[in-house]
């Protein structure tokens, strides 16, 4: 495992040439989420060319983007030289929604349009001789610099009270002053995240359930016309790109056997079922029974001890489960569509027989029964996979530990992913016991994965706080062995993280 700081635009060109075997990382999406410079732009061009290079022919990039910017994310992956072959959709249930209430921003403007107040400022001080630096400095910010009330017109933000007001005073200008509009209280909800108030925060990012928020209604005329309307829809799901760099070989077949690559782990990466259930694989051949193993006969005796054989095999086959779907739910998000579909039952299917028929009449292809489908009962999210959640998960490695420096022993990232999702999606695309790369790995979250998973990683993180995290996180996850069939540590090393 190798863990290093650095820049991905630098840092990439160091690794070899066809040296990793899959890359499963969560770069940033553009968005400049919570003001974090890291998350300016999407990953360029040139380092997707990077990843493809290190990367072996036939392996695979899966990279988690934004829902307003996974094009941008896309298109370089495909210009850098990927194949896309599909989009993985993570859907979750913990989105906040960031809109803006428009009822409420027309009472705060007094029931007002004042867009043309700018327009008629700027021409006033034009012929006045007054420059925009003297107004902009009637609204100092904390480290006395002006603050750019001017800039808040090109980017549609309107004018607020306080600057029409103080404009208006300071220029004194035949308007009158306007007020914000009271809006009656009709009742209290708990905050929560997008409220626009301040509470804490609990381990897996929940908002503090006991503080209370007022529920309003609109005062004036405009707002009550504009009662409900917002900016934005809740959050619920991070596309993810799926892409594989061009085979060296003329066949996937013969590209996996040249280089490990080409090819995605279906059985290892099914949907947990019990026995019995619809559409799961059956662990161990049924189509070769002993005594039966060409069915080309026409006796009728022999084709019935053959089916009957068969059925039982089938029948007490163990199921690994379903086929791996190109969406899937956190705990939540499937508990929500269990909550839509309510209870559901499968039919019963017979088998598919393939080659010449069930009674073998034409043809030569042996007789094979594919698949016996059994019904089954229960909620929707039963198709898909929905790795677990842990409120310890975020934080785990982090607390107890001596600290080199003043970071907080909780782990400040605003965009860690759950260790489950990130394993499945490591074995999705990664041989057994392989290599992995994470060009932005973060606070280590798919290195984490990869160390449960029996996998190596190779993670780069430019931030040093995080890089902290990671290498405490990562560290932890060495020193404790996690069991995935128990879902418990197999044993605790209080002393092993010397991180911070």
């Amino acid at each position: 495992m190798r863990l290093i700081l650095g820049d991905s635009v630098d840092k990439l060109k160091e690794l070899e040439d066809n040296s990793v075997d899959s890359i499963v990382t969560d770069p940033p999406y553009g968005l400049s989420f919570m003001g974090k410079k890291w998350d300016y732009d999407v990953p360029s061009q040139e380092i997707f060319e990077e990843c493809l290079r290190v990367l072996k022919p036939g392996g695979y990039l899966l990279s988690f983007a934004g829902s307003r910017t996974y094009h941008r994310m896309a298109v370089r992956v495909e210009d850098a030289g990927f194949e896309i072959r599909d989009q993985i959709m993570w859907i979750y249930g913990s989105g906040f929604p960031k809109s803006h209430n428009i009822s409420k921003g027309i009472d705060k403007k007094g029931g007002q349009n004042l867009s043309w107040f700018i327009d008629y400022v700027l021409e006033f001080a034009e012929e006045k001789n007054i420059s925009k630096k003297e107004l902009t400095m009637l609204f100092p910010s904390k480290n006395g610099k002006p603050t750019g009330w001017l800039w808040n017109k090109k980017n549609s933000q309107g004018i607020t009270l306080e600057q029409y007001n103080t404009i208006k005073d300071f220029l004194d200008l035949p308007f009158d002053s306007v007020e914000e509009a009271e809006r009656k209280i009709i009742g209290k909800k708990h905050a929560g995240i997008g409220s626009g108030k301040t509470y804490a925060f609990t381990e897996n990012n929940s908002g503090n359930k006991n503080t209370e928020i007022d529920i309003t209604a609109p005062s004036t005329d405009l707002a009550k016309q504009w009662n409900g309307w917002g900016t934005a829809l809740k959050p619920a799901h991070e596309p993810i790109v799926m892409a594989r760099k061009p085979l060296s070989e003329k066949t996937v077949v013969d590209n996996v056997l040249e280089w490990g690559t080409g090819g995605i782990n279906i059985d290892e990466s099914r949907v947990e079922t019990d026995d019995k259930l619809g559409g799961g694989a059956t662990k161990g051949s049924v189509l070769s029974i002993d005594g039966f193993d060409r069915p080309w006969m026409h006796d009728e005796e022999k084709m019935k001890a053959f089916g009957d054989k068969m059925k039982e095999k089938v029948e007490h086959a163990q199921i690994l489960g379903r086929f791996p779907a190109n969406i899937i739910f956190d705990e939540e998000a499937g508990k929500i569509l269990n909550e839509q579909s309510g209870t559901l039952k499968s039919g019963d299917m017979p088998g598919k027989y393939k080659g010449w028929g069930k009674h073998g009449i034409y043809g030569s292809a042996d007789n094979e029964l594919q698949q016996t489908y059994y019904g089954d009962i229960g909620g929707a999210s039963r198709f898909f996979y929905c790795p677990k959640t842990s409120k310890r998960d975020r934080n785990e490695g982090l607390d107890g530990s001596e600290r080199k420096s003043v970071q907080p022993k909780k782990n400040n990232h605003p965009t860690v992913k759950p260790t489950d999702l990130m394993l499945y999606l490591i074995r999705l695309v990664t041989p057994k016991g392989g290599t992995t790369l994470d060009p932005f790995m973060g606070s280590g979250s798919t290195g984490k994965a990869a160390i449960r998973g029996g996998f190596d990683f190779i993670g780069i993180e430019r931030e040093k706080e995080y890089m902290e995290i990671a290498e405490a996180r990562t560290q932890y996850e060495t020193d404790n062995p996690y069991s995935e069939e128990k879902e418990e540590r197999i044993q605790i090393n209080k002393n092993a993280n010397k991180f911070f």
